[in-house]
């Protein structure tokens, strides 16, 4: 049922649907890159302290390696020894820890931005369900993560298994080497394993990356339904829009015809097409086109206009300009003064003439 579910979310998601997603908590984070992070927090810490800190210990712990039979156990001695070995431990232990903590976070922003998620806080009886619990277990996501974690464990441990080997062979000539060579020796080897272990958790992190923004996306894919419903909740219902647009388009055609009866001409093609032109030279700096139309609306225009006793000129090229240039109650443009001021002078001279 839910795999036929699936098969139908064929659409990719809206920026709608990935706003709530991320509103809800619901966002990509890929764990290994977190961890890569971590990673090279500790290298960070390793490049930063290792060489003051092997020989801080090389000088605490000399006394217990070298020179045994001179700690006193009277007298508060072995628990001061003690002592002196944790504060060389101490403060790298913090700072390793807080550099953990910080480059944790850091990885998940990187992923998610400055996000928080507040919706997880919520409290929720139906996180409480053993059966939501037990079908989220056995759910395909907590399946694929069990997978990478076992295959990771895998390479990782074959990995720190080929690279120790040696250093385990040498481990019984260690005493042999002398405290200071035995801790430059264990330092070689620990960053040599961090290398490669860098690099191949890098490798890792950069597949688990793409894969969980794939995962993601096709997790939040919608059917062709969602989207005709999102579509109709953002930008209503077609039907009911194209039928505001009809209405709206009805008045300014009826405001239109409004006008033509205080048109001065009306200049038509003579039958595909018909503007209507208003001017009054006391208040006008040039003719006002308060009416066109092409085919119906033009037959209408002409009729309004002889209703009216409004003067129709037949001027083809003047009317489709008109048509082509000047929208519904703007002036001429002044290409078409010399023109236009021909028509009108005949309108006049006509009226003068009746």
């Amino acid at each position: 049922m839910e795999d036929a579910e699936q098969d139908q979310k064929t659409e990719d998601p809206s920026a709608k649907r990935l706003t709530e997603a991320r509103d809800e908590g619901n966002v990509s984070v890929s764990r290994e890159l977190s961890s890569w992070f971590m990673l090279i927090g500790i290298l960070i810490v390793l490049a930063w302290t290792a060489p003051s800190l092997a020989n801080q210990m090389r000088i605490a712990f000399r006394v217990f390696l070298e020179k045994p039979e001179q700690i006193s156990i009277e007298g508060g001695g072995l628990q001061d020894a003690f002592l002196g070995i944790a504060e060389v431990t101490v403060f790298p232990a913090i700072l390793t820890f807080g550099i953990l903590w910080i480059m944790s976070i850091l990885g998940t922003m990187i992923q998610t931005g400055f996000f928080v998620n507040t919706a997880s806080l919520k409290l929720d009886i139906m996180k409480l369900s053993p059966m939501r619990g037990l079908k989220k277990l056995f759910s395909m996501n907590s399946i694929s993560e069990l997978v990478k974690s076992f295959f990771k464990l895998v390479v990782l441990g074959y990995l720190t298994y080929v690279v120790l080997k040696p250093v385990f062979d040498k481990v019984p000539q260690l005493p042999t080497f002398g405290l200071a060579d035995s801790l430059v020796f264990l330092e070689d080897n620990a960053v040599h394993l961090l290398t490669i272990l860098m690099i191949l958790i890098s490798v890792i992190a950069v597949a688990d990356v793409l894969y969980t923004r794939y995962q993601y996306f096709k997790n939040l894919r919608m059917t062709k339904q969602e989207v005709k419903d999102e579509y109709k909740q953002t930008e209503g219902d077609p039907m009911i829009k194209s039928r505001l647009r009809s209405i709206r388009i009805e008045k300014a055609r009826r405001r239109m015809m409004s006008k033509v009866p205080d048109a001065n001409v009306v200049i038509t093609n003579p039958t595909h097409y018909a503007v209507a032109l208003h001017y009054d030279g006391t208040k006008m700096a040039a003719p006002v086109l308060v009416a066109k139309g092409a085919d119906r609306i033009a037959l209408r225009i002409r009729e309004v206009a002889e209703e009216n006793e409004v003067p129709i000129v037949s001027n083809p090229p003047l009317a489709r300009a008109l048509f082509d240039t000047v929208d519904f109650d703007q002036p001429i443009t002044p290409e078409h003064y010399r023109a236009v001021a021909e028509v009108i002078s005949y309108v006049y001279k006509l009226k003068n003439k009746r």
